[in-house]
């Protein structure tokens, strides 16, 4: 018994752990991944807008040194001024400090722009500062030294340095130059433009000021691993050593250009920009700085997450693993102690498995041997189930039925229809449908069904459906007999009146589909109640079988004959003229006029009895919708024939 319970507490001790562990690990793998991206998002934001701000302080010192006032400001300085030319050069230094000062206040970028000339001398000037490097008042000679040679529209890029601020001398901050040559129309050198830069102020627009997140930390170093961003930024203070600081960051950032590592457990991710090299966003065609200052190298670094951090981060996370320790525990108790009882509950649990296999095997017997087909379909109709009764039928074994082939390829094409349907009412939310059908069997012949059939549905909507199918060949016989006896005149074998709406219907469809004659011939015979009268309704009848099978023997293949009633018939002439349906009725009226019926020699002398009849002609209408008007005009035609004296065809007036 002990050792049972330690293994019931030891065993799902190691399961949960063993379910646990690439939950966690996965979870970490993402946060990891979630984390890499992150640091890169914000490597590429504080790239972006660092390249964009240095950018427009460039396009902007290249624009102004173009500006025609400026050169003219420069030229003046070189050479003796008439008053004319005086004039023009005050109006011109005035436009010129008031766009420096305009530039002074709307970008607060810059501490100062001065113009200076091939000597160094200063022609114009805005702002203030001072180099502590150069003498009080003398021009920057390193600026105007570096630049001194360079082509026109080149710009010169100083490393960031100390000096005065733009609120005053007393307040130091980090400045960098930016300088661009000035050349005359002729391609002269005239001078230099100087925009002064409060470093401070530019990179506290980039985006970590902002504090996107808080366990973010951003590195901006020069080519020397020199620290330049602010101590307020970073957490390497302005111009110290990146080498010193955090030397195996700088060996990995120094020999790449761009990449991404984890160090002492931080994800570095990191890449160079060189302002001499990737200018393309901006207008200048050359870009010059010291060369211990280029490239710079941009780092975003963030703490590499671990199990315990995403643990520290969600105490929820650590309740519900030790939970689930505990609930472990609990169960393997719970089984150690439930065993005895399983033990017992199984024995029993086996009997009634027994019991319940022979009931199930007596169901499936059932449903394998019943006298009517089973079958059961899937939302596609192909096969899952069906029983051998059915199988017999269709002469198919189980194995190239099931889930091979689809129940309508059984269905002769005939009645596919009717299947289709009844399947559709199924799949629908009635869920029940019922059709007669024809089956292929595999021998050639076709069996004629009844199917019954409803849907198994669930929560989830339809399942499969369930059908029932019973042989009718012995009940189709009869219902085809009853349908033609319904359909059939008994005593002289034609059409009846119903007949003819049916084949009236189709023909009068055809005959407007197709745009081609249909006619009527309404038939009457003479005197008929004379011979009823006379001879008695069986001699009656010997003269109506007569006549029907006359005018059948008259009839083209097409023509549809029917008895309407008593002694009046109808005959449809499909593809007929109305010219060529009195030719049809003249030659049927003298065929009936010529042969006698034979009612034997008892009753009449000679056993024949000869008879006429009266006939109508008339030509059915395209947009008639049935053929009651137009057996109302042969009718009424042949009344005419009748009061004309019998024995005649009659048609109408064209």
């Amino acid at each position: 018994m002990r050792v049972r319970l330690l293994t019931g507490v030891l065993l799902p001790v190691f399961l949960v752990t063993g379910a646990l562990y690439p939950i966690l690990n996965t979870h970490l793998e993402d946060r990891v991944a979630s984390a890499q991206l992150i640091a890169k998002s914000l490597l590429d934001a504080e790239h972006d807008a660092l390249v964009q701000e240095m950018n427009e302080s460039l396009n902007q010192t290249l624009a102004i040194a173009e500006l025609p006032s400026l050169h003219r400001i420069l030229e003046a300085g070189r050479e003796a001024r008439s008053p004319y030319r005086e004039d023009l050069f005050e109006r011109d230094r005035t436009q010129l400090d008031s766009l420096f000062e305009t530039l002074m206040t709307h970008f607060g970028r810059y501490t100062r722009l001065a113009l200076f000339d091939n000597d160094g001398r200063t022609s114009l000037s805005a702002g203030m500062h001072q180099r502590p490097s150069s003498p009080s008042g003398q021009p920057e000679t390193d600026v105007l030294r570096n630049i001194r040679s360079l082509p026109d529209r080149s710009v010169y890029v100083s490393p960031p340095y100390l000096g005065s601020s733009g609120a005053g001398p007393e307040i130091p901050t980090t400045l960098v130059d930016i300088a661009a040559p000035v050349f005359g129309g002729q391609g002269q050198r005239l001078g230099v433009l100087v925009f002064t830069l409060d470093w401070h102020y530019l990179v506290s627009g980039l985006p970590h000021t902002l504090k996107m997140d808080a366990d973010a930390n951003v590195l901006l170093v020069d080519a020397g691993g020199i620290s330049l961003l602010p101590n307020s930024q970073s957490q390497f203070a302005l111009g110290s050593s990146l080498d010193h600081e955090w030397p195996t960051a700088w060996d990995r950032m120094r020999m790449d250009e761009r990449g991404d590592t984890v160090i002492d457990n931080r994800i570095l991710m990191f890449r160079s920009h060189d302002l001499r090299s990737h200018h393309y966003r901006s207008q200048a065609e050359q870009v010059v700085s010291q060369a211990e200052s280029q490239p710079w190298h941009l780092a975003v670094t963030l703490p590499r997450p671990t199990t315990a951090s995403l643990l520290q981060e969600d105490p929820g996370q650590l309740i519900m693993i030790v939970l689930a320790y505990l609930l472990a525990s609990s169960f393997g108790v719970f089984w150690v102690l439930s065993h005895h009882r399983q033990k017992t509950l199984r024995k029993k649990a086996q009997k009634i498995s027994l019991k319940a296999r022979q009931y199930a095997h007596d169901l499936e017997d059932l449903y394998e041997q019943a006298p009517c087909g089973y079958h059961s379909l899937d939302a596609r109709g192909c096969v899952l189930k069906m029983n051998c009764t059915e199988l017999r039928w269709l002469g198919y074994q189980a194995d190239e039925v099931l889930g091979k082939r689809q129940y309508r390829d059984f269905v002769t094409p005939e009645t596919r229809d009717a299947f289709d349907s009844a399947f559709r009412d199924v799949l629908a939310e009635g869920h029940e449908g019922s059709a007669e059908c024809e089956l292929l069997c595999r021998d050639g012949s076709v069996l004629p069904v009844a199917i019954e059939a409803t849907a198994h549905t669930n929560d989830e909507g339809f399942q499969y459906s369930r059908a029932m199918v019973f042989d009718l060949t012995e009940r189709k016989p009869i219902e085809e007999l009853l349908v033609q006896q319904s359909m059939t005149d008994p005593l002289t074998g034609l059409g009846n009146r119903r007949f003819l709406e049916n084949q009236a219907d189709l023909e009068m469809a055809r005959s407007r589909r197709s745009k081609i004659p249909l006619c009527v011939i309404a038939i009457d015979l003479d005197h008929f109640k004379c011979i009823n009268d006379t001879y008695g309704h069986d001699v009656g009848d010997q003269v109506l079988k007569v006549f029907a099978e006359t005018a059948q023997n008259e009839s083209r293949d097409g023509d549809i004959l029917c008895r309407i009633g008593g002694e009046e018939f109808t005959v449809l002439l499909p593809e007929t003229t109305e010219e060529q349906a009195g030719i049809i009725a003249e030659r049927l009226r003298q065929v009936i006029e010529s042969t006698p019926a034979e009612i034997g020699t008892d009753v009449v002398e000679g056993g024949q009895l000869r008879y006429s009849a009266s006939l109508g002609v008339t030509r059915v209408h395209p947009e008639e919708v049935s053929l009651k008007a137009s057996i109302k005009r042969a009718d009424a035609m042949l009344y005419e024939a009748k009061e004309a004296g019998r024995n005649q065809v009659m048609g109408t007036p064209h």
